[in-house]
């Protein structure tokens, strides 16, 4: 008995870990038009995010991390592990010529993908739209 509960709680943790290493997620590059504050990417970045059809779907709403100066948006839970909902990482580079690249991750219960290709796309096009104008 001792050795069944012990197996069974090693493989719920080994089942996180393996969801927050290899979970639904995904990357994608946006080019940033020349001379774009590095403020306004991120407000593209905040306007896509809110307005998501899926917006209950997001794990926060406020940043753990968000360094202008260093280029790095991040949502609060983005690093933790176990937490259902999109989380979101974006990345401005400080290179000519410059680009942004986002990392989105979205898990639900048992490792569910909640729809990260879906979701990433429709970011995508929507921060591209917001950058052109």
């Amino acid at each position: 008995m001792t050795l069944a509960l012990s197996v069974w709680l090693t493989g719920c943790s080994t089942s996180t870990a393996l969801c927050d290493a290899f979970g639904p997620s995904k990357r994608a590059t946006i080019a940033v038009p020349p001379d774009t504050p590095v403020e306004k990417v991120f407000i593209c970045v905040d306007q896509a995010s809110i307005n998501s059809p899926d917006r209950a779907r997001y794990a926060d709403t406020g940043h753990a991390i968000r360094d202008v100066h260093a280029g790095v948006l991040e949502t609060q839970q983005y690093g933790a592990s176990n937490v259902a909902g999109f989380r979101l990482r974006a990345d401005v580079s400080q290179q000519t010529p410059a680009t942004l690249t986002l990392s989105l991750r979205g898990a639900g219960a048992y490792c569910a993908d909640l729809g990260v290709d879906k979701e990433m796309d429709r970011l995508k096009t929507e921060i591209a739209s917001c950058l052109q104008r």
